[in-house]
Parts: structure tokens; sequence; C-alpha cells
């Protein structure tokens, strides 16, 4: 930290909400000494949403400030403002006002990433698995304060396959509805997600494939969904829910290879042409037995072309 960084006082919104007394200061840090979050759950902003973020920056800077901590050996690990770093980057700002957060535990850092990500987007604007992510923390956290028993059982039924009797009442499965808008086996669903690896996790938020294709293929081992992942890929191959549903049962590597095989040859290539046939009686009375197909069509596309030709000045 350089010691003549400019320092002004600031309210963190976290600490807000959990220490109204503690005072926070705000200190330009290099953005070259901050690194990303380690397996940083959400997307950056793209499109519009990256554009207006870095003219909002070239016209008045950065109103609100990054929350960082400092990391064990050297430098800064990003908490909250990923987005905020990228634009001021693009900008060509080389540093960027920042909260600095000593002595957190890794899942208290974890929680300040979820938390404030959650206070600066809906959560029906996230990605599928930006939701899942933050719904597995959540209820991680109620469980073991004793609530929401039911959506484990939902987790649990999903696990298994089969289902588990709810063994709690509907007030919580109603708050949870009240909250996030969302059944109890839609949350179970999504925080399947985190199941998946990285690649089928893009392919989910991209809509490459179903959520319940997802939901689905997490069932499988890492290796194997990695095997599928590069398979689909080479072979060009979109799995329908029946797809997934059937390879979810499978064990190797080589059994997931020849059920892809088997679809791709069962696929129906459209064609691009239209067959009409000819009596042979108008062949032979046109045509030599020494003419071959080729230059049949080519004759006949010949006539038509006369043909229409000579109607269009008819009419």
């Amino acid at each position: 930290m350089k010691k003549n960084s400019p320092r002004r006082p600031i309210v963190d919104a976290i600490d807000f909400m959990t220490d109204d007394s503690f005072e926070q200061q705000i200190v330009d840090i290099p953005i070259d000494e901050i690194s990303e979050f380690e397996n940083h759950p959400f997307h950056l902003y793209e499109g519009k949403r990256l554009d207006d973020m870095v003219d909002s920056i070239k016209k008045n800077g950065i109103l609100i400030p990054v929350i960082i901590r400092k990391k064990n050996d050297k430098g800064y690990e990003m908490l909250a403002g990923h987005n905020r770093m990228n634009a001021s980057k693009i900008v060509g700002n080389k540093t960027v006002p920042s909260i600095i957060k000593e002595n957190l535990t890794d899942e208290e850092a974890y929680i300040y990433v979820i938390e404030t990500n959650l206070m600066q987007r809906s959560f029906n604007d996230m990605y599928p698995s930006e939701k899942a992510i933050i719904l597995e923390l959540r209820y991680s956290r109620e469980v073991n304060q004793g609530m929401r028993t039911d959506i484990m059982n939902e987790l649990k039924s999903l696990e298994v396959g089969e289902s588990i009797k709810d063994e709690v009442t509907l007030d919580s499965r109603g708050r949870i509805a009240k909250e996030y808008g969302l059944s109890g086996r839609s949350i179970a669903r999504l925080v399947r997600i985190n199941k998946l690896t990285d690649e089928w996790k893009l392919a989910v938020d991209n809509g490459i494939i179903a959520l319940l294709v997802g939901v689905e293929i997490s069932y499988l081992k890492e290796k194997l969904q990695d095997h599928l992942y590069y398979e689909c890929e080479e072979m060009k191959i979109h799995l329908s829910l029946k797809d997934a549903k059937e390879l979810k049962i499978l064990k190797t590597q080589n059994d997931i290879t020849k059920y892809l095989i088997k679809k791709e040859k069962g696929k129906v290539k459209e064609k691009n042409y239209k067959s009409i046939k000819i009596s042979n009686d108008i062949v032979k009375k046109y045509f030599d037995k020494k003419v071959k197909n080729k230059e049949i069509q080519s004759i006949v596309e010949i006539a038509l072309a006369n043909y229409f030709e000579n109607k269009d000045r008819s009419k």
C-alpha cells in the first residue's frame, strides 16, 4: 500500500448490515496488484452493459469503491468489483479506489462475493450457474441453522433419483417461494448445476443446452462429463432431454461414445433436391439407351427453361 495514497471514510454496505459502527477507508490500489477471486462464479459484463459502465467511469470515475482482501503471499484479491476493475482497465486507469478487508476467512470472503453481487443485480437477471451458486450457499448456511429441511429433501431426492418424504411443514417452502419466486423442486434443480463442469455450466448459461438437460448430465462423474462435452463438440451433436436421461446412467467413456455414434448415424440429413419420376416410355421416346442420367437431367433442365421462357412470352 502506498503511504501517500488518498484516503476517505466510507461505510461499506456489508458492514452496515453487520456492524454499523465500523468505519472503512478508501485507498487507491494499483490494478496490477489485484487478482480475481479464485473460481469467481459470476460472468463479467459484456455488450451494452459493459459499454455503459466504461462510459460512466470515463465521465465520473468509480463512484463505488471495490472491496478487496490482502493475500497471504503478495498483493490483493478482488471480492466485490470485478466489473468495475475490468471497465477501469478498458478506460486505461492504473488504480482503483478500494476498501481493504483483513483477517477474513475463505468462507467470509466468499460471502462478500455472493452478497455484493446480489445487492447489485436482481436474482432473476442472473445466469443459471450464478443462481445455483447463490442458492447453494444460502441454503447450506440456513440448513446448518436447522432451517429449510424441505429443500435438502428435494436435493437428496434428485441425488438418489427417487422421492424422499418431506419431514417439515409447507411453511418453509412458502418462505422460499416468496423470496425467490421458485418452487422447492426448481431450486433443487438449479443447485444441481453446481455439479456440472465449467464447460457444461457455460453451455447452460448460453442456452446451448436446456437447464433440465444440464441437471441430467450433472449425475455423470466429472471425467465422463468432460468426455461427453468433447465428443459432442467433435460430432456437433445437440443433446435432447431424452439423450441426457439415457446418458446419465452410462458408466464408461466407451459407452458414451457408442451412444453418440449411434445417435449421429441416426440423423436424417435434409435433401437439397426433390425426387421426380419419369416413366420408361418417355425416356425411351426421347433418349437413347447410352445416354446417362446426368445428361438426361441437363437436357430436362434446358427444356424446362425454354418452356417457361416461351410461356412468359405468350402472356
